[in-house]
């Protein structure tokens, strides 16, 4: 045989056999498995995967899926070119009514779970404490029960949201333990403060998102090892005293709302260039509203809610009245 058509044959040959391994690569059974359980605890009653292409093919409680709802698997396929690991599940939007699905511990690969936006009871399971998760949503459901201790040992979590739940108890002070977390929202998830002082441990937090707190009055948490913040959220937390000075000086921040507090002091006349969005309403704070958040500035447009009021200047009495070019809440 000639060399150039001996060398030609060979690459072929060696592409042939790339591709019949990728063919050949597939969820292994005991994953698929593991789906089919995990789904089947969600409330699922239809469902059907495909494990050579990892691809969900139908879920739900109908054939049809609801609109708007996301369902989806992803896996790796880089281990051996033989097998595919599921790394995420998204089951989002199909108003599923089981419960949180304890057997996910039975993927060790998984990393992403969002659940958002179902009918899901019950509680986060003790079992997901031993998983190296990475992002955890469950927001829009119907969990309840205290949010177990056993979370804060997933130290590998970057992502968790809880909002709008029915959550019972206090914000657990393991939250402090999540020392990667860069995401955490609890907007009116039904906990209790007051938030713990070992928040301040999380200083890769980017957004802090915390609402609707039932329980005692509480001082503002401390948040000076964050200076990566870019969204502050502590809405009607039962926060009291002053807003303090270093949050006005966070470099990167962008939006800050403590509305619907019991907050007092003022405004400072110097604040970070990036803040865009203030939200004050709902508090006892005085003096004056800067300039710098009353006009435009070269860069930057300030959009800030502040209450109405019966003055026309920038004063304080207690009420903040609101900024000439900007439009006032109804």
């Amino acid at each position: 045989m000639h060399p150039r058509k001996t060398v030609v044959s060979c690459v072929l040959a060696v592409c042939y056999l790339g591709l019949l391994r990728l063919s050949e690569s597939q969820v292994p059974q005991e994953e698929v498995d593991a789906l089919q359980q995990i789904v089947t605890d969600m409330g699922a009653t239809h469902w059907r995967f495909d494990a050579d292409l990892c691809e969900v093919e139908m879920v739900g409680i109908s054939p049809a899926a609801p609109s708007g709802s996301e369902g989806y698997v992803e896996c790796n396929c880089n281990y051996n070119n033989t097998v595919c690991h599921v790394t995420k599940i998204v089951i989002k939007s199909y108003n599923l009514p089981g419960i949180l699905p304890p057997s996910i511990v039975k993927l060790p690969y998984l990393r992403d779970i969002d659940f958002a936006y179902n009918l899901l009871r019950g509680t986060i399971p003790k079992e997901w404490a031993s998983m190296q998760l990475n992002f955890i949503s469950v927001l829009v459901n119907r969990l309840s029960g205290e949010i177990p201790k056993e979370l804060g040992n997933i130290r590998s979590l970057t992502y968790l949201n809880l909002e709008a739940n029915q959550f019972s108890g206090a914000v657990p002070a393991d939250i402090g333990r999540l020392i990667n977390l860069k995401t955490l929202e609890m907007f009116a998830s039904g906990l209790e403060g007051p938030i713990p002082l070992n928040i301040s441990l999380l200083n890769m937090l980017t957004d802090l998102r915390i609402s609707d707190l039932k329980g005692p009055a509480q001082e503002f948490p401390v948040l000076r090892s964050t200076p990566g913040l870019v969204t502050l959220i502590l809405r009607n937390c039962n926060i009291t005293g002053e807003i303090p000075a270093y949050v006005w000086r966070l470099r990167v921040l962008q939006m800050l709302d403590v509305s619907f507090n019991q907050l007092v002091g003022e405004i400072p006349s110097h604040i970070a260039r990036n803040l865009k969005l203030v939200f004050v309403t709902g508090n006892m704070l005085s003096g004056y509203i800067p300039d710098t958040l009353l006009k435009d500035g070269s860069n930057i447009n300030h959009d800030v809610d502040l209450f109405k009021g019966s003055s026309t200047s920038n004063a304080l009495p207690r009420i903040l009245p609101c900024a000439r070019d900007v439009v006032c809440p109804k």
